[in-house]
């Protein structure tokens, strides 16, 4: 049987995004570099124009015919994905997977994860997830282990200034990043033999799953907010 496609589905503009951007457009862009340490951007949601942003890709997410829907853990990527495909025609499971998380390396990618699943996404397949914080078993170190120890309510802010306190260092290297989306691959290969699947992520978990190498230079797809790739278009490392 041949395989099934798999789509792949950047979140809708976050509230980081916007004020990101805002700084840039007026000249601002050194200011990011604050930004990206405020709490208040921890596990950021969509903006309204991001809301917005979803409800108007709707049309062309219904028009993909899927099985499955594997999601982010972070809120902006499941608000997207329900805006998409809550009322989807062939109402495709929605499972939430650990390894679309985005890249850590700054307060919006830090998870508020607290133990059960949001009560908005309750009705997502959470399976995958145990009582634990889960991006430990995604990035581990010596400075994750650590904070593995302490009560889960205080884990992201504590996270959040380990991270800040390593720069330029991050906690999650590109090459870490880049082997853990290229391992992802048979995941999605695996599940696309039973029919198509759609990956709603990140920007830079995107960035390192369309890396390609050509002797030291390297080349990737940056997808755009809201963005909706076939990746059979795409000429991706196996």
């Amino acid at each position: 049987m041949e395989r099934g496609k798999i789509y792949l589905i950047r979140h809708a503009q976050s509230k980081y995004n916007q004020a990101s951007s805002e700084l840039e457009n007026s000249g601002k862009k050194s200011e990011i570099a604050t930004l990206k340490w405020q709490s208040q951007y921890i596990d950021v949601e969509l903006s309204e124009f991001g809301e917005r942003q979803a409800q108007q890709a709707i049309t062309a997410a219904h028009a993909l015919r899927l099985k499955t829907v594997f999601v982010s853990p972070l809120k902006r990527a499941l608000r997207t994905a329900q805006i998409l495909f809550e009322n989807h025609p062939d109402q495709p499971r929605i499972i939430v997977h650990p390894q679309l998380v985005e890249k850590l390396k700054n307060a919006p990618d830090v998870s508020l994860w607290n133990g059960s699943p949001y009560p908005q996404f309750s009705k997502f397949d959470w399976s995958l997830f145990s009582s634990d914080y889960f991006l430990f078993d995604i990035v581990k170190n010596s400075r994750t282990e650590a904070l593995s120890k302490l009560p889960i309510e205080d884990i992201p802010m504590k996270l959040l200034q380990v991270m800040e306190g390593m720069v330029p260092n991050k906690i999650e290297t590109a090459n870490e990043m880049l082997k853990r989306t290229k391992a992802s691959k048979d995941i999605w290969k695996r599940h696309a033999n039973n029919g198509n699947i759609a990956l709603v992520a990140h920007s830079n978990f995107f960035k390192f799953y369309t890396m390609k190498f050509d002797g030291v230079e390297k080349s990737y797809r940056w997808m755009q907010n809201c963005e909706i790739i076939d990746s059979d278009d795409l000429v991706l490392d196996s």
